[in-house]
């Protein structure tokens, strides 16, 4: 009997503590790339225990029921403390890098392409190695601008057309290019040393017809449609010669249609709706649309799908392959853009802080990034290219009487 009561008062004890501290577990992030931060030191304020993140950045410690502080801290990220208020989440923390301890940027010159021509540059693409601009030259009225201008790879002009109605260039998804201006959009058939503005059609019908579609593989065109406020998109193919048509994929933000949802039935049951502003800026700030780019790559097919946070492949003839996960997405400088060097097959994600851009390439079958390129002494630059290996952009300088050209930084 004495025994057993010694027994209970030496159990007591570690029943109450047990009672006292619970288990929670999280992950801790960068939050700069939002990628998982491994040997993590994760200290438990109350009680001095402590433990390291693994290699997914997840940790788990014992805290008390309520009121507890986690403090985190890394060499190369700053310190952090956390609150914990409910025990039935998970407690993911990102951390900010130290701006000291990051790597030095690689400086890579960056060269004018179009200086001398006296043009402002408002749009340019690629026809094989040959870079066709379109741009405005300030000697001349309205009647005599814009410019179509050919310039050859070694940098020699091939030619220079006058369109004399405003417009932009537009790539189809069988590569041919056009001219879209506010009424028509015209084919440009290019013979030699000279262009021609052919086949004019509606500007509307045309944007009906040619801007779903994506690309075009094996016979067969892609296509990509939005529905529900954006936040479902579909994809599907034609075969161009049947013409028969299938569904590809569908990806949906599961979330923002709950949140649609509840919005429905809200407003059903007599609520008073937003007037048009209101839906407007909700739709601005709230719905942005599902952001899954479909690219295709040497041989392969590829969505980056950052709702799911999946890059999918697929073969030539849509047939899939595999799919990785990725965590770039949760970026924070990220931006919505997925540039891609149709001449190797390199794809490469942007990231846009405090007014330089940053790009990394994206190894499609691992969904890792390379290294930060930067774009240096160059803020807010616009319309971002890739071709053979060099990053092209468009960009003004300091003032805005000076002419827009456009830039070229080799990548390799």
């Amino acid at each position: 009997m004495k025994l057993y009561l010694l027994f209970l008062i030496l159990l007591i004890p570690g029943v109450a503590m047990s009672q006292q501290y619970s288990k929670i577990s999280g992950k801790v992030f960068d939050a700069e790339t939002g990628e998982p931060v491994a040997d993590v030191n994760v200290v438990v304020k109350s009680n001095g225990s402590g433990t390291i993140t693994g290699a997914g950045g997840v940790y788990t410690a014992s805290v008390k029921a309520t009121g507890d502080t986690l403090m985190f801290s890394h060499v190369r990220y700053a310190s952090q403390e956390y609150a914990v208020q409910s025990l039935h989440i998970n407690h993911n923390i990102s951390l900010e890098p130290m701006l000291h301890m990051l790597p030095p940027a690689e400086v890579r010159p960056v060269f004018n392409v179009s200086r001398g021509m006296l043009l402002d540059v408002s749009d340019y693409t690629f026809v094989g190695d040959s870079i066709l601009y379109v741009g405005y030259c300030y000697r001349y009225g309205k009647d005599k601008n814009p410019w179509l201008v050919m310039m050859g790879p070694q940098g020699d002009t091939v030619f220079t057309h006058c369109v004399g109605i405003e417009g932009n260039l537009f790539r189809d998804c069988l590569g041919n290019i056009h001219y879209l201006t506010e009424k028509s959009a015209f084919q440009l058939v290019f013979a030699h040393k000279s262009v021609e503005l052919a086949y004019q059609y509606p500007i509307k019908k045309f944007n009906e017809a040619m801007q779903p579609c994506k690309l075009e593989s094996m016979g067969k065109l892609l296509f990509g449609e939005y529905a529900e406020s954006n936040q479902v998109l579909f994809y599907y193919y034609t075969d161009t010669i049947s013409l028969q048509w299938e569904m590809f994929r569908t990806i949906a933000d599961e979330r923002k249609l709950e949140m649609l949802a509840f919005q429905g039935l809200f407003f059903s049951m007599g609520q008073k709706g937003p007037d048009a502003a209101d839906l407007r800026f909700e739709k601005m700030m709230m719905y942005k649309p599902v952001f899954a780019p479909v690219v295709k790559a040497n041989d392969t097919i590829a969505i980056i799908n950052y709702t799911d946070s999946l890059i999918e492949w697929y073969t030539p003839r849509f047939e899939f392959l595999g799919s990785t996960g990725i965590s770039f997405q949760n970026n924070r400088f990220i931006e919505n853009q997925i540039v891609v060097d149709n001449a190797n097959g390199k794809v490469y994600a942007v990231f846009l802080r405090n007014g330089k851009t940053v790009v990394r390439q994206i190894f499609l079958h691992n969904g890792s990034l390379g290294p930060d390129i930067h774009i240096p002494d160059f803020y807010w630059i616009d319309n971002i290219q890739v071709h053979r290996g060099k990053l092209y952009f468009l960009y003004r300088e300091k003032y805005t009487g000076d002419l827009r050209s456009l830039y070229r930084m080799n990548l390799e």
